[in-house]
């Protein structure tokens, strides 16, 4: 696995440099011993929507709970769900959709903290005419990553937008090939999220032209995108680690929203390959998607039964499910701290 997207980091030192920031958080039972070692596999390779979460490794929000966390990455959503039951890993991120079709198909897994709650999925179309709905996709080819959670979004809102999806095509290749694909015109759109459409609008730019996005929440996909996921097991097991876990990243994501330039500069040290200016425009999209008004009334992490039931009937109605999922089944408020909001205005 590439340094960019493995890490870990040693508890003490990163306990000083956390500091005063960590008072509001209370850890739970963090342990004396030596740190738990923990994996946390993120959907793709890590670019900016994830600079969220690499505070809780520089700044000790896991290292105070007795953590030691290394990240790693899937091939997407779906094949993160697979890792995860694999025990691969201890925890994963997760779009919400991938994850009920997962429970469904009896994958034992279950979101326990929320961070995408605007759905951020999008499909970018490069040149003219632009795309601007979803039925301005068909004759298109367009690539998606295996398993990409996006092409699942697609599809669950095609019909009701008078899409047919007899008229698309689509391209299989690895995350961080589509837009190469869809600049050299192999490809006329391709699968992303709403946090990556800097990185194409400046990548246009540099050829004299333009992109375009259509934003799936606009056009019937008001449900939950990616959250934090777990094994049944885990939760059994161990319940105080999945709440130290969560309560890590919240507190990581609260200090990114009221320090993003700082938030940016942590990412960057782990992940210098990326462009400053574009990892700060996509991390203020991400914390957009994060910013809604559910957020404003239980704080970051905890989900709400009814949007759950509604990203259920999403998945219900256009995949069908081998089994019956209740919100119960897929999500928990139980492990993480509710009430945890950024001090400084979104």
């Amino acid at each position: 696995m590439s340094k960019s997207s493995l890490l870990s980091r040693r508890a003490f030192s990163a306990m000083v440099a956390a500091g005063g920031l960590a008072a509001p958080f209370a850890a739970r039972h963090a342990r004396a011993q030596s740190p738990r070692n923990v994996t946390f596999l993120l959907d793709v390779p890590a670019y900016s929507k994830h600079a969220l979460f690499y505070p809780a490794i520089d700044n000790g929000y896991f290292a105070k709970r007795g953590l030691e966390v290394t990240f790693g990455s899937a091939k997407g959503s779906a094949d993160a769900a697979q890792r995860l039951v694999s025990k691969a890993a201890d925890f994963a991120f997760i779009d919400a959709g991938v994850a009920v079709l997962a429970r469904g198909k009896g994958l034992p897994l279950k979101l326990t903290s929320m961070v995408a709650y605007k759905n951020m999925m999008s499909l970018v179309g490069f040149g003219d005419p632009p795309v601007t709905r979803p039925k301005d996709l068909e004759g298109r080819k367009i690539a998606a990553a295996p398993g990409d959670s996006v092409r699942t979004g697609f599809i669950a809102i095609s019909k009701p937008n008078g899409v047919d999806l007899g008229k698309v095509e689509w391209v299989t290749t690895d995350s961080t090939n589509k837009r190469t694909l869809l600049f050299s015109g192999k490809v006329g759109a391709t699968c992303d999220y709403a946090v990556n459409f800097p990185v194409y609008e400046k990548g246009a730019a540099k050829l004299g032209k333009k992109v375009s996005q259509i934003l799936l929440a606009d056009f019937g996909l008001d449900i939950y995108s990616n959250g934090v996921t777990t094994r049944d097991d885990v939760i059994k097991s161990d319940p105080e680690l999945v709440k130290n876990f969560n309560d890590a990243l919240v507190e990581s994501m609260v200090f990114s929203i009221d320090n993003r330039d700082e938030a940016v500069r942590i990412f960057l040290k782990h992940n210098p390959q990326f462009d400053p200016e574009l990892t700060r425009q996509g991390l203020d999209v991400a914390i957009a998607h994060l910013m809604v008004p559910e957020v404003a009334k239980h704080g970051i992490g905890p989900m709400e039964p009814a949007k759950m039931a509604k990203t259920i009937e999403a998945m219900k109605a256009h995949f069908g499910l081998a089994a019956e999922v209740k919100p119960a089944d897929i999500f928990t408020n139980d492990y993480v701290t509710s009430g945890h909001k950024p001090t400084k205005a979104a």
